[in-house]
This record gives structure tokens, sequence and C-alpha cells, in this order.
């Protein structure tokens, strides 16, 4: 168990977490979570990730996608106007 003080931070309190708690529940800089309190206990609880776009599609380039998903669906041979050279 550790033993922490409550601090300042602007108009708000605030309360640092030791390295190894942080380390112990998973938890580091700019995570997200959810602050319950119920009596005279505080509860934090780490919150799933937010997925956004970018994470979503990290790790391979526009070309890798289309690649990947070329065969995906097949809608005929382009034409008129929706011809797209590649």
């Amino acid at each position: 168990m550790a033993e922490v003080v409550i601090g300042r931070w602007g108009k708000n309190l605030a309360i640092r977490l030791p390295a190894h708690v942080a380390k112990k529940a998973g938890v580091g800089e700019g995570e997200r979570v959810e602050i319950v309190s119920s009596g005279k206990e505080v509860i934090i609880r780490k919150l799933p990730a937010k997925l956004t776009v970018e994470s979503m599609f990290s790790g391979a380039s526009s070309q890798d996608w289309r690649a990947l998903y070329r065969d995906a669906f097949d809608l005929g041979e382009d034409r008129g106007r929706e011809r797209v050279e590649e």
C-alpha cells in the first residue's frame, strides 16, 4: 500500500501516483481513468483507450491497405467518369 498527499493543481485537487503503483495498475501519462467515490472510498479505474482513425490504420501505408482490400468487392469494370488510374 502506498501513502500519498493530496496537492493542488490550479483550482482542482490532485493525487500523484507513485511509479510502482502506476506500473502495477498499467497506467501511464495521458491515459484515461474513471474516478468513483462511494462514501469515504475513492476508486480509480483505468478506461479502455478511445479508438481513433490514426490508431486503427497505423502501421500500414495506403498502398498496403489498397493491396489488402483490392479484391474485397467486385463491382465490375470501371465505366465512364468513375475510372480510376492506379
